[in-house]
């Protein structure tokens, strides 16, 4: 498939893509987006990122994008406590297949400590559980997202989230890390684009991209 060229023109903008070429393939659900070490040395100009303080970001929007989408988990409040530039993993729709395109982007590995809490839904009117098992992750997959409930989604020897009870309307604090790509949001203004967690192997869509302003 081929990326539509209104997409191709906002990513080039950003300097996120090096050509028109893309194909199906979906990111892996373990698949970083910092880069590693030695990639990111390949180009330090084409992946160095200007600092930023913690207090130029509002880091409550990229929270959000990781929790579900059903919205049973809500953002009470978030704040930044660290923010480091380094080269982010492109997702593969988002740029050329050719041999040689970069697979970078400039970009900041966010840490952050959330606020959240679980506001029961779906229930009608039956019994609303006492308590919920929490997934929260704990930086070893970057991109795991929360999970509320269900299976046991850590693996032996792999575990990737931090287990723990969590009840109807009680917040809890939690911390992690994400990623997002420094560029402009849709206005050309300054922002950095958040790494796309809930959609990272399909082509990028700027109408559904979460931006965080930064100083003008």
């Amino acid at each position: 498939m081929k990326i539509p060229s209104q997409t191709f023109a906002w990513l080039f903008g950003l300097g996120l893509v090096s050509g028109c070429q893309s194909s199906d393939q979906q990111a892996a659900g373990t698949e970083a987006p910092a880069a590693a070490p030695a990639a990111a040395a390949t180009s330090s100009q084409a992946n160095s990122s200007a600092p930023l303080p913690t207090t130029a970001l509002d880091v409550r929007p990229a929270v959000e994008q990781l929790l579900p989408p059903e919205g049973y988990l809500e953002t009470v409040s978030a704040k930044t406590l660290k923010v480091e530039p380094i080269a982010v993993a492109l997702p593969p729709l988002w740029g050329s297949l050719e041999p040689g395109a970069p697979r970078t982007a400039p970009g900041y590995r966010i840490s952050y400590e959330a606020v959240i809490q679980w506001v029961p839904k779906g229930y009608g009117s039956g019994k609303v559980p006492a308590t919920m098992t929490l997934y929260a992750p704990n930086g070893k997959d970057s991109l795991a997202r929360y999970n509320l409930g269900g299976m046991n989604y850590n693996i032996p020897g792999q575990e990737k989230y931090t287990v723990s009870e969590i009840e109807p309307n009680k917040p809890v604090t939690v911390r992690g890390v994400l990623y997002a790509f420094a560029g402009q949001n849709n206005q050309n203004k300054p922002a950095l684009v958040v790494y796309p967690y809930r959609n990272k192997g399909g082509v990028a869509d700027p109408s559904k991209m979460t931006f965080l302003s930064l100083p003008q």
